[in-house]
C-alpha cells in the first residue's frame, strides 16, 4: 500500500485540478519522509490504530495510512469543522479508506469515543500551541496503549528558516507566528521544554533528534504566506496591526511569483520520541 499512497500524492500533485490541495500535498512531501522515519523507529507495523493530533486539512495521515495498511486505522482529530471537512475531503481523493477524521478538541474527547486506545498518536505543529503541554501530554497519553508511542514534531523558533538571498519577510513571519503564540498564552519555550513536560505527563523520552529541508522557494514562499493569512483574525484581536501581517502576505506572495530565490529552509523540526511506559506484570 506505500507504494500506492505515495504514487496518489505524486499523481494529485502534477495532474491535480484542485490548487490547494496539490499545495497541501506538496507542502506535506517536504515532511513525509522524516515522518516515515520517525515512525518506523517507533516500530509502526500493518493493523496498527494511530491518531493525528490536530491533523489539519492532511497531516500524517497519508503517511500513516500508508505504514498501518488496509488492516490498519487512522483517525485525526482537528478542532476546525472546516478543516475537518476539507481533511475528509484530501482522504476521499487520495482514495484512503483507512482513514477517519473527527471533528472536536483533544481534551474534549477520551480513548473510547476516538475508538482507542491506540499503539501510536502523531503531533506535528500541535503542542507547540499548548498553553498547557503537560496536560495535553498526559491527555495523549491516555489514548495510549501500555507501551504506545508518541511522535512528536514540533518546530523551534530558533535557528529560523532562511533564503538566499535573504528574504527579510521570512524572519517577520517567523517573529509574527511566535508572538501571536505568546500573546495567546503559550509558555515562550514550550517545544525547548516538551521533553522535560513528557517526562512530567508520565511518558519517558527514547529519543530526540531534528531535522530540517531545503525547499523549492515557491512552494514554501506560498506555504507561509497562507500560513500568516490563517492567523490574521487572531493576531488582530490579539493587538497586532493588521498592515503589518497584511503586508508580510504581500511580500511572500511576491516572492514566490519572483523566481530570483534559489533555496529556502523549512523550521527546524524537534523530533521527540515519547513512549508509555508498558503495564507492570503481575509477579
Amino acid at each position: 500500500m506505500a507504494e500506492e499512497v505515495t504514487a496518489r500524492v505524486s499523481r494529485y500533485v502534477n495532474d491535480g485540478s484542485d490548487q490547494d490541495l496539490r499545495r497541501l500535498l506538496r507542502g506535506a512531501e517536504l515532511v513525509a519522509e522524516p515522518a516515515r522515519t520517525a515512525f518506523r523507529r517507533a516500530g509502526v507495523q500493518q493493523g496498527w490504530n494511530v491518531i493525528d493530533c490536530g491533523c489539519g486539512p492532511l497531516g500524517g495521515l497519508a503517511v500513516l495510512a500508508e505504514m498501518v495498511g488496509p488492516a490498519g486505522r487512522v483517525v485525526g482529530v482537528d478542532l476546525s469543522q472546516a478543516t475537518v471537512q476539507r481533511a475528509r475531503a484530501v482522504m476521499s481523493a487520495l482514495e484512503l479508506g483507512n482513514v477517519e477524521v473527527i471533528a472536536g478538541g483533544l481534551h474534549d474527547l477520551d480513548s473510547a469515543a476516538l475508538g482507542g486506545p491506540f499503539d501510536l498518536a502523531f503531533t506535528r505543529l500541535f503542542l507547540m500551541h499548548q498553553p498547557d503541554p503537560v496536560r495535553t501530554l498526559r491527555h495523549i497519553a491516555d489514548l495510549l496503549r501500555p507501551g504506545g508511542w508518541l511522535v512528536a514534531h514540533e518546530q523551534l523558533p530558533s535557528p529560523p528558516p532562511r533564503s538566499h538571498p535573504n528574504l527579510e519577510a521570512l524572519t517577520g513571519t517567523w517573529d509574527l507566528i511566535y508572538e501571536v503564540l505568546h500573546r495567546n498564552g503559550v509558555p515562550a519555550r514550550v517545544v525547548e521544554d516538551l521533553p522535560r513536560s513528557a517526562r512530567q505527563a508520565g511518558l519517558e523520552v527514547t529519543a530526540m533528534s531534528g531535522f530540517f529541508g531545503v525547499i523549492d522557494p515557491e512552494v514554501m514562499f506560498e506555504l507561509d504566506a497562507a500560513s500568516i493569512a490563517a492567523l490574521r483574525e487572531r493576531g488582530i484581536q490579539l493587538g497586532i496591526a493588521a498592515e503589518r501581517i497584511d503586508g508580510l502576505v504581500r511580500d511572500l506572495q511576491a516572492a514566490a511569483k519572483d523566481g530570483g530565490y534559489e533555496w529556502v529552509t523549512s523550521p527546524f523540526f524537534l523530533d521527540l520520541a515519547l513512549r508509555k511506559p508498558a503495564a507492570r506484570q503481575p509477579r
